[in-house]
């Protein structure tokens, strides 16, 4: 087997703060959004908000591992982008309109937020590559990740998944659909009286390394090592937006990585307190069920606290998970006053402290792609 590929920087933009340990900390305090939400980037590097929030986490996350053009090969790593829509907001602009602004990126659609974003972090001839498959693509694109590093594409990969979708249009369609939660009520996952859920944005990045290159701060190797320790990508093809009520194809990708080193310690779902978070849970109970974890597994979904951020919702699952490891500490599932009945995980109200040696994050999007990937603390 390849080694496994190594977690060596994190970065965040979120509602709730513009990096990392700013989120972290809401987090553990129990602050959540109360409607849908736009993030205003830190700073203004292009005319894209998205692209905007992507470099901000982006420069965090390089800062965290400590990669710069200094010490990285431009052909030693590979720039991968996730979102779902991309720069919405210059799509919806006339030509005119667009052209007319200043660092507009030569190419237009979803490659235009790669291309900006590998020429501000310092790596314009990195390899680049965008990933779009709704709600799924930050886990998508990391797994992807994963596989360029095993298979000596590259030593190092840059993921970022970004989304800026808070625009009149969007939140239109989706209220048409029935899947956001009416005016003045917050997001429950997982709860019996969810209603749907709330909007936001974010940017997520992860620096993605080789175990095995000579090459290692003394930043990771003082401190624990986590590493992704499987991944598995499927897809529904059964519905143009609903999931699969029979949870199958989630069942199928996250039994194998249940099975191993003892279980998960931290499930964390994609739960986006709608319909679907039941056919996930059943999904999850019955695949804990089949492989018999030593210990229930935490449940934990991020999105009543930080909203469904989309395209970037599965990796800003992944850098939480990261914190989760560090510290031994989940967040509470705020908001979730009358939990779904379960009796395989542990569906906390309130924040808990337990070592987190092995985490699972899921994902599933419109139009049927479903990811799960695990982490594990070496």
């Amino acid at each position: 087997m390849p080694p496994a590929p190594i977690i060596t920087g994190v970065g965040l933009a979120t509602a709730l703060g513009p990096t990392a340990p700013h989120t972290w900390q809401a987090l553990l305090a129990g602050q959540h959004i109360r409607a849908h939400t736009r993030v205003q980037p830190a700073q203004n590097y292009t005319n894209a908000r998205v692209t905007n929030l992507a470099i901000q986490a982006a420069h965090e996350a390089l800062s965290h591992a400590g990669w710069n053009r200094s010490n990285v090969a431009q052909d030693d790593i590979a720039v991968i982008l996730a979102t779902s829509k991309g720069p919405i907001e210059n799509w919806l602009a006339t030509a005119s309109q667009t052209m007319a602004v200043q660092n507009f990126s030569p190419t237009f659609g979803l490659s235009a937020v790669a291309d900006d974003l590998a020429i501000h972090v310092g790596f314009p001839s990195a390899r680049r590559l965008t990933i779009s498959a709704a709600c799924a693509s930050g886990l998508i694109a990391l797994a992807r990740a994963a596989i360029m590093l095993q298979a000596g594409e590259a030593a190092r990969a840059l993921v970022v998944a970004a989304e800026a979708s808070v625009h009149p249009l969007l939140v239109g369609s989706f209220q048409r659909l029935g899947v956001l939660a009416p005016e003045g009520h917050l997001c429950r996952p997982f709860d019996q009286n969810r209603d749907g859920f709330l909007i936001s944005e974010a940017a997520a990045a992860i620096c993605l390394q080789r175990s095995d290159i000579s090459e290692m701060s003394s930043r990771i190797r003082d401190c624990a090592r986590i590493a992704i320790d499987g991944f598995a990508i499927g897809a529904e093809a059964q519905h143009l937006v609903a999931g699969d009520p029979t949870g199958n194809t989630l069942e199928h990708l996250l039994k194998p990585l249940m099975q191993r080193r003892g279980g998960p310690d931290l499930i964390h779902a994609h739960a986006t307190a709608t319909t679907a978070d039941t056919y996930e849970l059943a999904a999850i109970t019955r695949a804990l069920d089949s492989t018999h974890p030593t210990t229930p597994p935490i449940l934990f979904s991020h999105k009543a606290a930080l909203g469904h951020t989309l395209g970037a919702a599965g990796l800003l699952a992944i850098a939480i998970n990261y914190q989760c490891h560090q510290s031994g500490k989940v967040p509470a599932n705020i908001n979730t006053t009358a939990p779904l009945p379960t009796a395989s995980a542990v569906l906390s109200q309130s924040p808990v402290t337990r070592p987190i040696r092995r985490s699972i994050a899921t994902a599933a999007g419109f139009g049927g792609p479903v990811a799960a990937i695990a982490l594990s603390t070496l």
